[in-house]
């Protein structure tokens, strides 16, 4: 279809949709060789320091590793026990990368490397769908501002599975519309469609089966509002629908039969989270979270958020450009004439094509179906969101390719109005909104986590450099802008970026987003617990998988997930609870279980949250003294030592431990609620007298 036609016109089932030709360029060639490599140093680097990994990352590592560990290629299996919430696309990678890299073990940079190439992978399909929509011009200034994001930067380091779900389902988007709408019957169409369709699949055995909506939304409202039906009816979608199969559809086959519980399990994670029947994503419904993802484009853009707007409101503008200056068949000085101005019609024909529109509005209607979608679901995360993002870069690479334009008409007085915006409101914003959070994170938790590692000073030091490095390098960027250096102005920015991140990666966000608390939990049950006794150990209520990552000591729950969710689908059925998962329902088989392994003879240890061991503490005496049972022996083994009460873990059992049994370290408040309640009974001051009260809980 040609940029001009109308969404409802039915094609000619041979010649429309019209190709957009794309010659080649050598300038364009260059500018990818230097998009690629700049793109492939920041992914890589550092992958062996910075933040250390939180829950979502520790996910992935820690499977990987057991299942590389077992030999074990089918079923998932994180801590012990079956992990179907997922299918094995992301331990697949990290398992492959490891071995790549002569790994026996799992560590942090095998579990990085998938995401590091993701992004990379992320980048250059982000330049070819814009040159394909825009040309050569877009291409370059989406490319770079993709590679210089926050969105690339951040999740390129991290070992969760959503960027690599994102790079799949962009592929596949991005050559399924370029094979329907910019090439001509043919065999090159049909290898696009191919492509297309086996990176979906790619994308199911990442993380099934998200595809079905991240590729099937738009692409049926594409053939749906453009009218192309008449390319369903071709046969090699055949070819793509087996090719699509492929990939994952012999595993979810092979592990039905090995584990039959897979389709109970498939059905809680994926539809009761999406209809909130799950009951811990039941409070992110609602009107409340309509605009839930919202913040999420404006984060990610970033530095380029501002032009979000803009690049949005020109997606559905014709293409044209009133008022530049022809500069002649030469094109912008330093990019070439088939660089000169391929994001929009031109003065100078020759200089490139103009915008395709009915991608740009393919690029809308990308966004905006998956934005509906995912708020639609209850179950809500940011991270969810990361597939709906790419679309916007192909429209700001088309916005900023027209900005940061050398022929755009002089506006002195506006430029200069910027540039001072820019130096008085951008290191302003910076220290009056950052430094009060930075201050309020450090009050609530980060002296309590770094204590004895860092200072308050260290910490601002930190920000204050990587704050510095951001305000000048923008305001260079906004310096240059005015002085009519568009270009050097955005690879000022672009340049900017990549140095705040290579100096905040592994100075700042290490400090910011400490897990110490975790890590020393992990440490001390790998140090004082002995190997004889780790098989005693249960994890009661939800898997930390930080504790188990950083510790490497596996151990199940109190209650087998699969054997919970089948016994809980039996008492559905028959009527007894309103949903297929009761949270109540689950605490108190926890608790019932736990105390009747307690009164056991055997050794029993638990890994519980500080807040569930009070409410333990609590409730468990009044229960057993209705039911007349007398309260099991009690033993604490481990407390967390570092951060807030609600980063701490407890671990104890019916056995005291074969060292000194420590006192529980608990705030005034619940001091005085447990000893109103007659529990523990044994008060012991802390030395120094100046550290806080701990509680001993042996009976």
């Amino acid at each position: 279809m040609s940029s001009a036609e109308p969404p409802g016109r039915p094609p000619d089932a041979e010649t429309s949709p019209a190709p957009v030709r794309h010659g080649g360029s050598g300038a364009a060639a260059a500018w990818l060789v230097a998009l690629v490599g700049w793109t492939t140093l920041i992914c890589f680097c550092h992958l062996d320091g910075g933040a250390r990994f939180e829950p979502i990352d520790c996910w992935v590592a820690q499977t990987a590793r057991e299942m590389g560990e077992r030999g074990e290629w089918l079923v998932p299996r994180f801590s012990g026990e079956t992990r179907m919430q997922k299918s094995p696309g992301p331990y697949w990678a990290v398992m492959l990368t490891a071995r790549l890299r002569g790994q026996t073990d799992i560590d942090e940079v095998a579990a990085r490397w998938p995401n590091a190439l993701g992004a990379v992978v992320l980048v250059v399909t982000i330049f070819w769908l814009t040159r394909r929509i825009a040309g050569d011009r877009a291409a370059v200034f989406a490319g770079f501002a993709a590679a210089s994001s926050a969105l690339v930067l951040w999740w390129s380091h991290r070992g969760a599975s959503d960027l690599g779900l994102t790079t799949l389902t962009t592929l596949s988007l991005a050559a399924l519309w370029i094979g329907s709408e910019a090439e001509p019957p043919g065999p090159r169409r049909h290898a696009l469609w191919l492509v297309g369709y086996f990176t979906a699949g790619l994308g199911m055995l990442y993380k099934m089966p998200m595809p079905l909506a991240i590729v099937g939304l738009p692409a049926f409202l594409y053939v749906l509002l453009w009218n192309r039906w008449r390319l369903l009816w071709n046969r090699w979608h055949l070819v793509g629908l087996a090719l699509f199969l492929l990939p994952w559809l012999p595993w979810a086959v092979a592990v039905c039969l090995v584990e039959h519980a897979a389709w109970v399990k498939w059905k809680v994670e994926f539809l009761d989270r999406f209809t909130g029947t799950l009951p811990n994503v039941e409070g992110q419904g609602g009107w409340r979270n309509l605009a839930f993802y919202l913040p999420v484009p404006l984060l990610y853009c970033l530095p380029f958020t501002l032009s979000l707007p803009q690049a949005v409101v020109r997606a559905f503008k014709p293409s044209e450009y009133s008022g530049a200056r022809d500069v002649g068949r030469e094109g912008v000085p330093g990019l070439g004439r088939s660089l000169a101005l391929p994001g929009y019609t031109t003065l100078d024909p020759q200089s490139g094509p103009g915008v395709n529109r009915a991608g740009t509005q393919f690029m809308i209607v990308w966004f905006a179906s998956l934005l509906a979608f995912f708020t639609a679901s209850t179950g809500k995360e940011w991270r969810y969101f990361l597939p709906a993002l790419p679309p916007l870069f192909v429209l700001l690479g088309i916005e900023l390719a027209r900005f940061f334009d050398p022929r755009r008409p002089a506006q002195p007085r506006r430029d200069w109005l910027g540039t001072l915006a820019v130096w008085l409101l951008l290191p302003g914003a910076l220290l009056g909104a950052g430094w009060p959070a930075l201050r309020w994170w450090w009050t609530k938790r980060g002296q309590f986590e770094l204590e004895g590692l860092y200072a308050w000073e260290d910490v601002l030091a930190a920000f204050l450099i990587t704050m510095t490095l951001l305000t000048v390098g923008c305001g260079l960027a906004a310096w240059l802008y005015r002085r009519r250096h568009e270009h050097a102005s955005f690879g000022g920015l672009v340049v900017t970026m990549w140095a705040v991140w290579l100096y905040a990666w592994p100075n700042l966000t290490p400090l910011v987003m400490s897990q110490r608390p975790f890590v020393d939990f992990a440490e001390q049950l790998a140090r004082k617990v002995p190997a004889e006794v780790r098989p005693a150990i249960r994890m009661a209520g939800s898997q930390d998988s930080r504790i188990v990552w950083y510790s490497n000591i596996r151990y199940p729950r109190v209650i087998d997930q699969l054997e919970l969710l089948a016994e809980q689908q039996e008492r559905f059925r028959r009527g007894e609870q309103p949903h297929r998962r009761d949270l109540d329902h689950e605490m108190r088989r926890y608790g019932e279980t736990m105390i009747d392994l307690m009164a056991g003879d055997e050794l029993c240890l638990f890994v519980i949250p500080f807040e569930g061991y009070i409410k333990f503490l609590l409730d468990a005496p009044p229960e057993l003294a209705r039911a007349g049972r007398p309260l099991p022996p009690l033993h604490l083994w481990l407390q967390t030592r570092y951060g807030t009460y609600d980063r701490h873990y407890i671990l104890f059992g019916n056995r005291p431990p074969p060292f000194r049994e420590p006192a529980l370290r608990v705030p005034d408040k619940l001091r005085e609620r447990l000893r109103a309640q007659g529990w523990p009974g044994v008060i012991r001051p802390a030395a120094p007298s100046s550290a806080p009260t701990t509680i001993a809980t042996s009976p």
